[in-house]
């Protein structure tokens, strides 16, 4: 599904007016008519209901959705913030078919008439909020701050029109304050404020609708934002044959773990295997083997010696390289600490490998003091970073690359050519084509040490059974998801550990199958 920014969906609806000779009164009006078929779903027509208006096309949407609610026999109160002088177009229109019914209409234009608001809505079942929408650009103050923080703490259920209010559609973030909706009508194409945090967090549960866009006018323009589901998931994993053995199903090399830090290959290694790849090798620190090969006995181990306890490197190369032949894919990073050893590893295999590498954790430690590096690949990189290394490969300020998740991630992969994979609530992989993806399974319960080892295994694994990088990466980050959901609906979400997800791997897998 896709997703648009405020200005793509003005472009869509211009295109649909000009181009196309769908009036805007027609596109408001089914507009309306879809959050009113929500309404009655909901309620029944003893309930009271507040419906809050701006002056611009939002506030018409909830002119069109009060005309059809009175017509149907609903108690409804309209309010319209900031007065009627300045409403204008077709939201104009419908404000005067209301009058027309003579379906009376409070004003706020002083804040003492807010009282009357308050009033209206802790008599209401629901409350529509259809006032701000995408038109907003700014923080809200003043008046405005006041009503929508009544709604919030008065109200019982709010349906918010398109966009919670307060909630910026290009970005998610929250203009000072926003409304708190139990559920939230978007029209044609969620907004990327609906879907990335924080202003998901303010939709409730977040609906669809068709309001009559044609096809053509989508055909027609370069989105390149979507969101990921089940159904791009499932056409996108190869099915298997009966007859197949494990090398049918790829090799893969992991290069981890250093002492006190043998979890993160242990996590990365399951990963990888509960995701369904054939053959793993583990190069890791020959101190290490015993505790690893004990923890994940599936994996070949490839003990290297040390230069410095639990540390390989420079020596080591050679012999890494080589085995990296017939391989299809190599992760490295996952509780390597970041040592010059590590450091000599990655340009090597940057400067050498030819089949994909996905990188992790220490790796991209290393990479952000030489992210020159990247200039010398030979192969498809994916860079599975949180926000703190993100902003060590930056240089920008976690704080803002919140602000501006998508953005960022978009930024980078063009500027370095790799798939990048920003990690955290609503998870972003951005291609280097210019395309963007946004997750959206998961909860907070996977904010666990590991759970980055665990993505990172899980999308190695994908990588070696052949399946494109970036589709690998997309795959896999609804699949860790998934798991963690599923994982936190038996355990919870405090007691959930990055073992869980894993052990949840097989579940998921086959539900989307």
């Amino acid at each position: 599904m896709k997703v648009v920014l405020n200005e793509e969906m003005k472009k869509i609806d211009k295109i649909t007016i000009e181009q196309y000779g769908i009036p805007g009164i027609v596109l408001m009006e089914n507009a309306g008519l879809g959050v009113v078929d929500e309404i009655i779903q909901d309620f029944d027509r003893t309930s009271k209901v507040t419906i809050v208006c701006g002056r611009g096309n939002n506030g018409g949407d909830g002119f069109v959705i009060a005309r059809h609610l009175f017509n149907k026999g609903y108690d409804i109160k309209i309010f319209v913030a900031g007065g009627s002088e300045n409403i204008s177009g077709d939201a104009l229109i419908n404000y005067k078919i209301i009058k027309n019914l003579n379906i009376d209409v409070e004003e706020i234009v002083k804040d003492e008439e807010i009282s009357k608001l308050k009033e209206s809505i802790s008599h209401s079942s629901v409350v529509v909020d259809a006032l701000f929408g995408t038109g907003l650009n700014s923080d809200v103050h003043g008046r405005a701050e006041k009503i929508i923080n009544i709604i919030n703490d008065y109200s019982k259920y709010v349906i918010a029109v398109d966009i919670p209010s307060g909630v910026n559609g290009n970005n998610g973030q929250i203009c000072n304050v926003a409304v708190k909706a139990d559920k939230t009508i978007s029209f044609g194409f969620p907004k990327l404020g609906n879907v990335v945090f924080p202003g998901a967090e303010y939709n409730g549960k977040l609906v669809l609708k068709d309001i009559g866009i044609p096809n053509k006018v989508i055909e027609s323009i370069n989105l390149r934002r979507s969101i990921i589901d089940k159904e791009v998931v499932g056409v996108s994993l190869p099915k298997r044959n009966r007859d197949s053995h494990k090398g049918n199903f790829g090799k893969a090399d992991i290069i981890a773990g250093s002492i006190g830090m043998e979890g993160a290959a242990i996590l990365t290694s399951k990963a990888a295997l509960r995701s369904g790849l054939g053959l793993l090798r583990l190069y890791i620190a020959e101190s290490l083997n015993a505790i690893i090969k004990t923890s994940v006995p599936e994996a070949i181990t490839v003990p290297q010696q040390e230069m410095r306890k639990g540390i390989i490197g420079i020596h080591n190369i050679a012999t890494i390289l080589e085995g990296t032949k017939g391989t299809d894919v190599v992760a490295v990073g996952p509780g390597c600490k970041e040592t010059p050893e590590l450091s000599e590893i990655i340009q090597s295999l940057l400067k050498e490998l030819e089949i994909p590498i996905v990188i992790d954790a220490d790796g991209l430690n290393v990479l952000a003091k030489n992210i020159e590096w990247l200039s010398q690949k030979k192969s498809k990189i994916v860079i599975t970073p949180h926000l703190g290394e993100m902003s060590r490969l930056t240089g920008i300020s976690i704080d803002e690359i919140k602000k501006n998740k998508v953005k960022v991630a978009e930024e980078f992969a063009k500027k370095w050519d790799v798939i990048t994979v920003l990690k955290g609530a609503s998870t972003i992989v951005a291609s280097p084509d210019g395309k963007v993806f946004i997750n959206t399974t998961g909860n907070p319960g996977m904010a666990t040490a590991g759970s980055g080892d665990v993505l990172t295994g899980i999308v190695t694994g994908l990588i070696a059974q052949g399946i494109e990088p970036l589709m690998s990466a997309i795959i896999g980050v609804y699949i860790h998801g998934l798991a963690g959901d599923k994982a936190a609906e038996e355990k919870g979400e405090y007691g959930l550990i990055a073992g869980d997800i894993i052990e949840k791997l097989p579940e998921a897998i086959k539900e989307i199958l």
